[in-house]
């Protein structure tokens, strides 16, 4: 009966690290992706007149950027 117990602690204990971790991770790219939608709309707004906007992204995790070209 300990056998079992001690699985079922560690299978409760596991499913809710997993739960947190992924709502962790999906706080943050709402938050990412909250933050871009702000640079994005101030891009447009700072250059919309002036010929053409490029907008960058490196990678997963970083904020975009904004360029005049």
């Amino acid at each position: 009966m300990n056998n079992n117990r001690l699985t079922l602690v560690i299978a409760v204990i596991g499913s809710v690290a997993i739960l947190i971790t992924g709502a962790l991770l999906f706080n943050q790219i709402h938050k990412n992706h909250k933050a871009n939608e702000l640079i994005i709309e101030k891009c447009f707004d700072n250059f919309n007149a002036e010929g053409k906007v490029v907008i960058k992204k490196d990678g997963f995790w970083s904020p975009v950027t904004c360029e005049k070209k």
